[in-house]
């Protein structure tokens, strides 16, 4: 395995019929996923995070949407 193979979403994946999550790892529907969108790239200033009433644009989780400002 690579190392951009490695991710939660495919480990667990390989564990096939015993993953009791459904999808992972891709953003589709009928796949479970969380999604947090920032104004900014936190890979590139990770400060951005300790500012999430300001900075974090959009909130889904399971499906569900929390905040939307985009």
């Amino acid at each position: 395995m690579t190392a951009g193979d490695r991710s939660s979403g495919k480990i667990v994946a390989m564990s096939g019929k015993r993953n009791p999550y459904g999808k992972l790892g891709v953003i589709e529907e009928g796949a479970m996923a969380d999604i947090l969108i920032y104004s900014a790239n936190p890979l590139e200033d990770v400060a951005i995070v300790a500012d999430p009433e300001t900075s974090l644009k959009l909130i889904i989780k399971d499906g569900d949407v929390f905040k939307n400002e985009l």
